[in-house]
């Protein structure tokens, strides 16, 4: 039997003699490809073997991961996968699993969030190595915020945050050229990325997209009275005129583009562009834009219901399944996984790297801490095999409310919980489970009970008034739960009517 040395050496000829290394990569940042070539010229300086870099457009990325993946040869060596795509290769047996190599891998590390990216859910079997994280939080411009004295306490919850861009509203702004300076401003259904911009608030209310039952199935949690709490809370801002509608037609860029402009006082958004405020403009940053000029002041979402709980998002670097043997496949990986080199990409990049120990360094930057903070504490998608199909299904969904918003100014009771009721359908039938639709009834008396629920700055009269609303909204959610335990025939004899 060949030793490991043995096995070592041949591949350092094969690669040498015959093709280079491959490295595919998605383009996130500014120049993604001269960043990961830059890794991979010090990678080829310390081990002799070569690399090709090869950037994959995000539109056509799943075509050809899907045709690359399944080859033995022709494919990456090692390959970037965004974190909710993970589950979906590695559950086809397209991913090599990395548990041999736990000890060089040495999970711990990692923030524990972005490590859960890396594994099915209900197994311990590791897949992949998290690479760098992208985490949300509310970002503001400073200038803005210190001419009205607005203080972090300000805009701590939804409440005060809500009043915060009323003062903003309300005081008229302008910028230097006469532009007038909106509250606030998100993406609606021209975005790439719409249930990620939906999912921090909709979590924060404790509220989410899917959800294990007592049984621990998954099935859709669309029409939960949190779900439907942070859904409606988000879209509240529109015609409360906090938000442009006009920015409904924008995606992500779009909006970040007012924001830096100076003709938004804030913004939720990621790393990415804190990094690039800080960069001269003769190297694709932003320093000398209003909004560098002005300076940003970052925070954690508004507390909800159930805290204040960000989007975390990312990527990690995986072995396809051919390479499973390969050591110069694996070699790399640990390269480019390495806290050094973690550290070094993600700067250049302009995300945060997934290694807590580096992410100590930069969590002295007031700025970063926060992103830190907010990585830590928030939440990442499930990892199901068919979550790609049921993000799609929001996408969708998600696409459709902000298009009847658009149009009319806002998305009636009704309209929304026939959407709402077309998706959770939907998402039941992935998840294969059996569509429990809510009678239209019972959804019209839960959003009256939230209408009339009090602000916790409300006088005693309407806390008396929204006590009774509470009372009433738990029995038509007891109402409702037993609705669905009646219609679930998944749910065992002894617990029906409980």
């Amino acid at each position: 039997m060949a030793s490991k040395a043995s096995i070592g050496v041949l591949g350092f000829a094969v690669a040498v003699a015959g093709r280079p290394l491959r490295l595919w990569i998605m383009p996130n940042g500014a120049d993604p490809r001269s960043v990961a070539e830059e890794r991979t010229r010090a990678f080829t300086r310390e081990t002799g073997l070569p690399v090709q870099v090869e950037v994959l457009e995000w539109d056509h990325a799943r075509a050809r991961l899907d045709s690359g993946l399944s080859l033995r040869s022709g494919g990456p060596d090692v390959v970037q996968l965004g974190t909710s795509w993970v589950s979906d290769y590695a559950s086809r047996g397209l991913l090599a699993p990395l548990d041999r190599q736990l000890p060089q891998l040495r999970p711990e590390r990692f923030l524990v969030t972005s490590l859960a990216t890396t594994r099915i859910d209900g197994s311990d079997t590791l897949w992949a190595v998290p690479w760098f994280v992208d985490v949300r939080v509310l970002l503001g411009n400073r200038r803005i915020l210190d001419s009205l004295e607005v203080r972090n306490v300000d805009l701590a919850d939804w409440q005060k945050f809500r009043a915060t861009l009323r003062r903003i509203r309300t005081a008229g702004l302008r910028t230097a050229d006469g532009v007038p300076i909106q509250p606030f401003g998100f993406p609606g259904a021209n975005d790439w990325n719409v249930p990620h911009n939906f999912a921090p608030w909709i979590w924060s209310e404790g509220g989410d997209f899917v959800r294990k039952d007592a049984d621990g199935r998954w099935e859709s949690f669309l029409l939960d009275r949190t779900t439907v709490r942070g859904i409606r809370r988000y879209m509240e801002f529109v015609p409360d005129s906090l938000v442009d509608p006009a920015l409904l037609s924008r995606n992500t860029a779009e909006v970040a583009r007012a924001f830096c402009a100076g003709t938004q006082a804030f913004v939720v958004s990621t790393s990415e562009l804190v990094r690039k405020i800080r960069i001269q403009g003769d190297s694709g940053g932003l320093l000398e834009s209003p909004i560098g000029k002005a300076g940003i002041r970052a925070f954690p979402l508004p507390i909800g219901e159930a805290g204040s709980v960000a989007f975390v998002g990312g990527s990690d670097l995986c072995l396809p399944a051919s390479r499973k043997s390969d050591p110069d496949a694996l070699r790399l990986l640990l390269f480019l996984t390495r806290a050094d080199n973690m550290d070094l990409y993600a700067r250049r990049i302009g995300f945060l790297p997934a290694d807590k120990e580096v992410l100590k360094d930069w969590a002295k930057d007031p700025t970063d801490r926060v992103l830190i903070q907010a990585a830590d504490r928030g939440r990442a998608y499930p990892t199901i095999p068919r979550w790609s199909a049921i993000e799609s299904e929001l996408t969708g969904l998600f696409r459709d409310i902000w298009s009847r918003t658009a149009r009319s100014g806002g998305c009636s009771g009704d309209e929304l919980w026939t959407l709402l009721v077309r998706s959770d359908a939907r998402i039941d039938s992935i998840l294969g489970v059996e569509p429990r639709p809510m009678p239209l009834d019972s959804f019209r008396t839960m959003l009256s009970e939230m209408d009339d629920r009090p602000e916790p700055d409300s006088s005693s009269e309407i806390l008396w008034g929204g006590w009774i609303g509470g009372a009433a909204l738990g029995l038509a959610g007891l109402a409702w739960l037993r609705f669905r335990r009646r219609r679930d025939p998944r749910r065992p004899p002894e617990t029906q009517g409980t």
